[in-house]
């Protein structure tokens, strides 16, 4: 044999393995990561150049000089495998491990089972039916059920809509925050304002006094999203006008009710129609300017006049919106509990029996008192930008002619 091949070199080259401890540290991986032959011998050409002179039978070689488990010759028995699966089981307390992720906690400790998985699967039925229940598709879809309410100013829900953010618009830094109000009972849209941080306490406070004085009256119960940096001046303002106002009503309902944003569908479902009726056109609109090169993003002076240009001109579209929606009739819906058939602002100002009008009147004095216990002022909460470019803005703005913002197209 060496006299017809003295040098040991066949057909596919020279035969420059890694070391010993390299190449079974390479083996033991795929075999974790449970590659088919074709992916190891890639694998093996990318990381160590050993495609070209490598075949099935020679990696076959390799993996059992290695001892490098696979489901032939490392196949435990059933019993073996199935203590190995209850081990990974007890493990995942929540309940939440899949037959893949399983299989490949084993395939992580050595323990290689075939790519049937009837043998997970009936051990998961067996030991673990509730997790596998809780996996199966579409388990976990969100149950709706009917919005119930007494009437008009029941529940109030807030919430704030971030598509025209920064994060939203990518321009550099500059954004929109949008937050809204809404009756649950009438779906009348309250209030809709552009702010320039929907997540700061003192903003969002004095939005919600902004509602309760345009309207002079609060609801029974105000309903916000969970664990956002606000909820301490809402939860205490509410609290502190129904207890001062409708004391008896404060011992039977709650208050203030904190809820997540996927739940707090009365809201949540407006932003939906917002978008599909103003806010898309709007969005292009404003990233146009970018596109086409007019905004630059790098340029100081660009941010501060859009932060002085863009909340007024929103603003106006916010309120066209508000219009729409509050003179949009709902059609009718012979199963829904609350108002259907007529439009929310109707349905809000003159309810149908049995609905009840829950509004809890307040005074002026009491909101002027409110707004003093925030540690900003209303002017500092709702500024966009300093003193000295509003002023010159305005001046540059007025030296223009003063073009109407209502005439700026969006869409």
């Amino acid at each position: 044999m060496s006299n017809n091949n003295p040098s040991g070199v066949n057909g596919y080259g020279q035969k420059n393995y890694p070391s010993d401890d390299v190449l079974s540290a390479a083996l033991h991986q795929y075999a974790k990561e449970q590659l088919i032959v074709e992916d190891c011998l890639r694998r093996l050409s990318v990381e160590h150049g050993l495609g070209l002179i490598i075949k099935k039978s020679k990696l076959a070689q390799l993996n059992k000089k290695f001892n490098v488990p696979n489901v032939r010759n490392h196949k435990p028995p059933p019993d073996v495998a199935t203590q190995a699966i209850l081990e990974k089981v007890a493990q995942d307390t929540s309940q939440s491990n899949g037959v893949g992720t399983l299989k490949t906690l084993l395939a992580n400790n050595r323990i290689s089972l075939p790519r049937q998985v009837d043998l997970i699967c009936s051990v998961l039925r067996d030991f673990a039916p509730e997790g596998l229940s809780r996996r199966f598709p579409g388990a976990n879809c969100i149950r709706r059920s009917a919005l119930v309410a007494i009437g008009p100013n029941h529940q109030h829900h807030a919430d704030g809509h971030e598509k025209l953010n920064a994060q939203g618009l990518k321009m550099g830094g500059v954004g929109l925050n949008i937050y809204g109000i809404k009756d649950q009972w009438s779906s009348y849209l309250l209030h809709l304002v552009v702010v320039s941080n929907n997540r700061l306490e003192t903003t969002i406070g004095q939005v919600y006094l902004d509602c309760v004085e345009k309207h002079k009256f609060i609801p029974i119960t105000f309903v916000y999203p969970q664990g956002l940096l606000m909820t301490g001046v809402l939860y205490a303002f509410q609290n502190g006008l129904c207890e001062a106002y409708a004391a008896d009503i404060s011992q039977e309902s709650p208050l203030v009710l904190q809820m997540k944003s996927i739940h707090n569908t009365p809201i949540k479902g407006l932003w939906h129609w917002f978008l599909q009726t103003f806010g898309f056109n709007i969005k292009e609109e404003i990233q146009s300017g970018y596109a086409d090169g007019i905004y630059k993003p790098n340029n100081p002076l660009h941010k501060e006049l859009f932060n002085w240009l863009w909340p007024q001109i929103l603003q106006i579209q916010l309120d066209c919106f508000v219009q729409f929606w509050n003179n949009y009739r709902i059609r009718v819906q012979k199963d829904k509990p609350n108002m259907s058939g007529s439009t929310p602002y109707n349905g809000f100002v003159a309810p149908q029996y049995p609905a009840q009008d829950c509004k809890i009147m307040v005074d002026q004095p009491v909101i002027d008192a409110l707004r003093g216990q925030i540690a900003v002022t209303r002017h500092e909460a709702m500024r966009w930008v300093d003193e000295d470019f509003a002023e010159e803005a305005l001046t540059a703005f007025e030296s223009i002619g003063s073009p109407d913002f209502r005439n700026v197209q969006t869409g």
